[in-house]
Parts: C-alpha cells; sequence; structure tokens
C-alpha cells in the first residue's frame, strides 16, 4: 500500500491508496509501507491535536526501517508461495498415484508413502497458513481457525479425510500467486494420470479390479477416474480461459469425448461438455454474463440442486416408474441416479441385485439420514455410497455441515459474480453441475476450484478478489473510473 501524506500542502489526512495508482507529482511524502503494517489505521493519524507532527514522526521511522520492511515481505511471500506449492503437489500425488489400485499390490509401500505424504502436506499447510499468510484483522484469524477446527471434527466424525485437507488447502491459497500454484496443479495432477494409465497397462503393479459394467482404469471405479480427469480439464479451462487458442479448444474438446466414450464417465463428461459450452457462449454473447439474470442463476445454483436432488429422489419410484415418466426417462439418461437417491437418502428398503461375485442382500431397516452431524459414509460404502454431493453433506457432515458448506459456497458464487469475474463463475457453475452427478466435492484432484476459498472467507469487503481470471475490459474500466473518482474527491 502506498500511504500519501497530503497534509503538508492540503492540511488533509492522509489516504491509502491501492499500489500503481497514478498521483499528482505534488501528493507530498509517499511511505511505502510493509503488508502487515496498517499505517491508515495508526492512532497518530486520528488523534486531535497536533497530529501532523506525530505523523510526521510515524512518517520518518516508517522510512528508515523501508529496506528492511520490503525484504522480510518479499522472503515471506517467496516461502509462503514454496510451500504451499510443495503442499499442494504431495496432496496429488497421494490422490493420483497412491490412491489407486497399487495399494493392492504394495500395501506397506502405499502406506508409508500416504503417511509421509499427508502428514508431510498437512505440516507444510499448516505452517504457511499461521506464519506465512498475511491477515488483515482477528476475524480473519478467528475464521480460520475454527474453519480448521470443525474441519477436523467433520472429518474424524463422519471418516471423511479429504475434507480437512481440502479446508486446509483453500486456507492456505491465501496471499499465493493462483496462477503459479495452478500450473503446478496441472503440471502434477497430468503427470499423476499419466502415470497410473502406463502402470495399468504395461505392468502389473496397478492390477485391474472389476466393478460393476466397465474397466475401473486403475482406480478400482471408472468414475474415480473421471474424477481425476475432470481435476485437469477443469484447471486446464480456467487456466486458460481468457487466452484460449484453437488448440486449447481441439484439446480441451479431445478430452471430453474420450471421458464420455472411452471410460463412460457422464457425470465427468457432462461437466466438461457444459464447461466447454459455456465457455463458447461467453465468447459469442459477453454481455449476458456480466448480466443480473446471470449472477442470480449462479447465486441460486446450489440451493436449486440441493431442493431439486432432494425432490426427485422422494418422488421417483423406482418399483413404479410409470407414474413419473418424465423422471424415468431422466434417470435413464442420468445412469440411474434417481434410483440411488430414492433407496439410499430417503432410506427406502430394496433388494441389492448380485454383482462382481457378491451374492443379491436386502436392504431393509436403513438408518436415518437427516440428522444434526451425519456421520454416514457416502463415499466406497456400498451400503450408504451415493452419487450426488448435495445429499452426500447431509448423510456424512448433517444438516449442520451442509447448511455450513452450502452458505460457504453460495457465498463463493455472490461474491464471483458480484465483482464481475466470469471465468471463475464459469466453472463453479459447471462443477456444481458435475457435483450433481458425483460426490467428489473435496477430493482435491477432482476440483481445483477449492483454491478460491479465501475468496470467501478471508477477503475483506470492498477489497479485490484473490482470483486467477482478468474480468471484463467494461468492468475494469468501470472500477477504474469509480477509484479514480474517490480519489481526487
Amino acid at each position: 500500500m502506498i500511504v500519501a501524506n497530503f497534509y503538508k500542502k492540503y492540511k488533509a489526512s492522509p489516504q491509502v491508496v491501492p499500489a500503481g495508482q497514478i498521483l499528482p507529482k505534488d501528493a507530498g511524502l509517499f511511505i511505502f509501507a510493509p503488508p502487515w503494517y496498517n499505517t491508515y489505521n495508526h492512532p497518530a493519524w486520528h488523534r486531535p491535536g497536533r497530529r501532523s507532527k506525530k505523523a510526521g514522526k510515524e512518517a520518518v521511522r516508517l522510512l528508515m526501517n523501508l529496506q528492511t520492511l520490503h525484504k522480510d515481505a518479499a522472503r515471506r511471500a517467496v516461502w509462503g508461495q514454496r510451500l504451499f506449492c510443495m503442499a499442494l503437489a504431495m496432496l496429488l500425488l497421494l490422490s493420483e498415484v497412491f490412491s489407486s489400485s497399487i495399494q493392492s499390490t504394495l500395501p506397506t509401500f502405499s502406506h508409508l508413502a500416504r503417511l509421509v505424504l499427508t502428514g508431510g502436506a498437512i505440516a507444510l499447510l499448516l505452517v504457511k497458513c499461521v506464519f506465512f499468510t498475511q491477515y488483515e484483522s482477528r476475524i480473519q484469524w478467528g475464521i480460520a481457525v475454527a474453519a480448521v477446527g470443525y474441519a477436523g471434527f467433520a472429518g474424524l466424525y463422519g471418516d471423511d479425510t479429504w475434507f480437512p485437507l481440502a479446508v486446509l488447502v483453500g486456507l492456505g491459497a491465501k496471499g499465493v500467486d493462483l496462477r503459479r500454484a495452478l500450473r503446478v496443479y496441472l503440471a502434477v495432477a497430468a503427470a499423476g494420470v499419466v502415470t497410473v494409465q502406463l502402470l495399468h497397462a504395461g505392468t502389473d503393479l496397478i492390477p485391474f479390479r472389476y466393478y460393476a459394467r466397465n474397466w475401473d482404469f486403475g482406480y478400482g471405479h471408472y468414475n474415480g477416474y473421471g474424477g481425476r480427469l475432470v481435476g485437469v480439464f477443469f484447471a486446464w479451462g480456467w487456466l486458460r480461459w481468457g487466452r484460449l487458442r484453437w488448440w486449447d479448444w481441439a484439446a480441451l474438446a479431445g478430452l471430453a469425448a474420450y471421458t464420455l466414450l472411452v471410460p463412460g464417465c457422464r457425470g465427468a463428461g457432462g461437466a466438461m461438455v457444459v464447461l466447454l459450452v459455456l465457455f463458447l457462449a461467453w465468447k459469442l454473447c459477453p454481455k449476458f454474463f456480466t448480466g443480473r439474470l446471470w449472477q442470480a442463476f449462479v447465486t441460486a445454483l446450489y440451493p436449486v440442486l440441493t431442493a431439486a436432488s432432494m425432490l426427485t429422489g422422494y418422488f421417483f419410484d423406482p418399483e413404479n416408474p410409470g407414474r413419473t415418466p418424465l423422471l424415468a426417462s431422466v434417470n435413464r439418461l442420468l445412469s440411474g441416479r434417481f434410483e440411488v437417491w430414492h433407496h439410499v437418502f430417503w432410506a427406502r428398503p430394496y433388494t441389492h441385485p448380485a454383482e462382481d461375485g457378491v451374492a443379491a442382500w436386502y436392504h431393509g431397516d436403513l438408518p436415518n439420514t437427516l440428522t444434526l452431524l451425519g456421520g454416514l459414509p457416502t463415499d466406497g460404502d456400498v451400503h450408504h455410497s451415493i452419487d450426488n454431493t448435495y445429499l452426500a453433506l447431509v448423510m456424512n457432515k448433517g444438516l449442520l455441515g451442509a447448511v455450513v458448506v452450502g452458505a460457504v459456497i453460495t457465498f463463493l458464487a455472490w461474491r464471483l459474480v458480484r465483482h464481475g469475474h466470469v471465468g471463475e463463475s464459469l466453472c463453479l457453475a459447471a462443477m456444481l453441475l458435475y457435483f450433481l452427478m458425483e460426490n467428489k466435492p473435496f477430493l482435491l484432484s477432482a476440483n481445483p476450484l477449492v483454491l478460491l476459498l479465501p475468496c470467501a472467507l478471508l477477503t475483506p469487503r470492498g477489497a479485490d478478489l484473490p482470483v486467477l481470471c482478468e474480468r471484463p475490459a467494461k468492468v475494469g474500466r468501470q472500477k477504474e473510473k469509480q477509484e479514480f473518482t474517490a480519489f481526487h474527491s
């Protein structure tokens, strides 16, 4: 921040203006204050009487320590970026490689690798959040501590390891260069997927484990493979948004077609197609995505999808699909998702057919899914597994967790569209539609948008959001005009 000392000539209090703001030549003395030193809130500025003398002494003291303070700030920023990228790469290796079927062939090595990667990433992220993150107020400290505490409790109670890890990654993303972090994400995620596929196809380290109707591609289930492809796709599209060239369009379209045709992941492939359509629509009609209709759509998308998931699962009856022919048609298109929602979430008894050498069993006396704290395992458990994030949150995190997570995501969507960040709002809308088909909101390798968490929790009101995509030129010009008017007033 630049603190401009105007009172020598204009008899006015100093003003804090953004870095890079063009000031008049006769503005007076400039003080380049460190990020953690909020000069404008110093009592010397606001204490009545002898303001000029005390403020002048403060200015001289800051100038004397200018070089040291700037070097410390630069070192903190560089080391914070390094720690965050190292932790990000470790968690991606954990998810991409050591969460694959290699655990069945190298159990001891995989177990040790998972412990080292998980513990190391947690340690790096905690050090980054405590010592290398700039918090503007004590409220942000309280929010960070409360978020980590609740995430740890909910992760232990619901046996969800990735929830606290995703929260730590989101908090650690504050103050980092998102473009560099996303490049690390894309490189490590793509390399991990390719490595697993090569080992799966050419060696016995990652064996084939038959599941349902399709190949598992080294992850025990083809939808697990599709989730990793979604992470690569969204990271690529988000990183290149606004600068997409023909080779980007061709590569993204090819990856979407591969996901739909080869592993047959309708949820992952459908989300890729939706994001490509949104990118194309933005190219053809950019004004629509800066209007109020798009803002209202993105803001209301999470609660609307939550209500739609509950209602469709409640009213659709798999034993009598003729009562709701429209829902029956959509259910076939979505690979029987409504049937799963009906039986698992609403606890309707049914007989599970025999598959993969396991005899058929009767699902009866199912537990109540609507509780305050949840605790039901919803990913990997054959009795409670459900392919819907909005319903899985209620089952695993309870009503409390579903409300908290929904409020944070809705607030994030509102802030993104309110500030005119079209690129992030497009990616978030497509990701929320993907959550309708899968239960991977906190799996880091499937959701790079976790890096946007500081926009919702750790950015003060009125400040610019720490995002990657630039805003449209019209919105940028409007803000520059407002800042120019406010400065000269």
